[in-house]
Protein backbone atom coordinates (compact mmCIF):
# COMPACT_ATOMS: atom_id res chain seq x y z
CA UNK A 1 0.00 0.00 0.00
CA UNK A 2 2.96 2.71 0.37
CA UNK A 3 4.23 1.87 -2.68
CA UNK A 4 1.77 2.85 -4.37
CA UNK A 5 1.17 5.82 -2.34
CA UNK A 6 4.86 6.87 -3.24
CA UNK A 7 4.35 5.51 -6.92
CA UNK A 8 1.40 7.52 -6.74
CA UNK A 9 2.95 11.29 -5.32
CA UNK A 10 5.83 10.57 -7.81
CA UNK A 11 4.08 10.29 -10.65
CA UNK A 12 1.78 13.45 -9.91
CA UNK A 13 4.93 15.82 -8.76
CA UNK A 14 7.48 14.50 -11.12
CA UNK A 15 7.75 17.64 -12.68
CA UNK A 16 9.77 20.72 -11.48
CA UNK A 17 6.77 23.08 -12.51
CA UNK A 18 4.54 21.19 -10.67
CA UNK A 19 6.12 20.50 -7.42
CA UNK A 20 7.07 24.31 -6.81
CA UNK A 21 3.70 25.21 -8.21
CA UNK A 22 1.90 23.17 -5.45
CA UNK A 23 4.63 23.94 -2.65
CA UNK A 24 3.47 27.57 -3.08
CA UNK A 25 0.37 26.76 -3.22
CA UNK A 26 0.34 24.63 0.20
CA UNK A 27 2.41 27.83 1.92
CA UNK A 28 -0.04 30.43 0.76
CA UNK A 29 -2.74 28.36 2.26
CA UNK A 30 -0.83 28.00 5.38
CA UNK A 31 -0.53 32.06 5.45
CA UNK A 32 -3.47 33.07 4.61
CA UNK A 33 -6.15 31.45 6.35
CA UNK A 34 -8.75 34.42 6.45
CA UNK A 35 -9.08 33.69 2.11
CA UNK A 36 -11.73 30.75 2.35
CA UNK A 37 -12.92 31.37 6.06
CA UNK A 38 -11.98 27.91 7.20
CA UNK A 39 -8.87 25.95 8.55
CA UNK A 40 -5.18 26.56 7.95
CA UNK A 41 -4.78 23.05 7.15
CA UNK A 42 -7.64 22.68 4.70
CA UNK A 43 -6.94 26.29 3.20
CA UNK A 44 -3.28 24.43 2.49
CA UNK A 45 -4.89 21.51 0.75
CA UNK A 46 -7.51 23.86 -0.88
CA UNK A 47 -4.57 26.27 -2.45
CA UNK A 48 -2.01 23.16 -3.00
CA UNK A 49 -4.29 21.47 -5.44
CA UNK A 50 -5.07 24.72 -7.11
CA UNK A 51 -1.32 25.16 -7.35
CA UNK A 52 -0.29 21.65 -8.41
CA UNK A 53 -2.59 22.56 -11.43
CA UNK A 54 -1.08 25.78 -12.55
CA UNK A 55 2.32 23.67 -12.67
CA UNK A 56 0.79 21.21 -14.83
CA UNK A 57 -0.45 23.81 -16.92
CA UNK A 58 2.96 25.55 -17.05
CA UNK A 59 4.62 22.71 -17.85
CA UNK A 60 2.33 21.34 -20.49
CA UNK A 61 2.46 24.75 -21.82
CA UNK A 62 6.35 24.64 -22.28
CA UNK A 63 6.60 21.23 -23.27
CA UNK A 64 4.23 22.21 -26.15
CA UNK A 65 6.42 24.97 -27.59
CA UNK A 66 9.65 22.93 -27.18
CA UNK A 67 7.94 20.31 -29.96
CA UNK A 68 7.97 23.13 -32.46
CA UNK A 69 12.23 24.04 -32.01
CA UNK A 70 12.33 20.36 -32.35
CA UNK A 71 11.01 19.80 -36.35
CA UNK A 72 13.28 20.02 -39.02
CA UNK A 73 13.71 22.37 -41.33
CA UNK A 74 11.71 22.57 -44.78
CA UNK A 75 13.66 21.35 -47.60
CA UNK A 76 12.57 22.34 -51.20
CA UNK A 77 12.91 19.07 -53.22
CA UNK A 78 14.09 20.87 -56.54
CA UNK A 79 14.29 17.70 -59.00
CA UNK A 80 16.66 15.26 -60.35
CA UNK A 81 17.82 12.17 -58.34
Amino acid sequence: MLRHLLLLLLTLFQDNYVRYGALLGALAGFWSPEILQGEAATNAIIFGFIGWGVGAYLANNKAEKTLYKQKKKFRVFQGGR
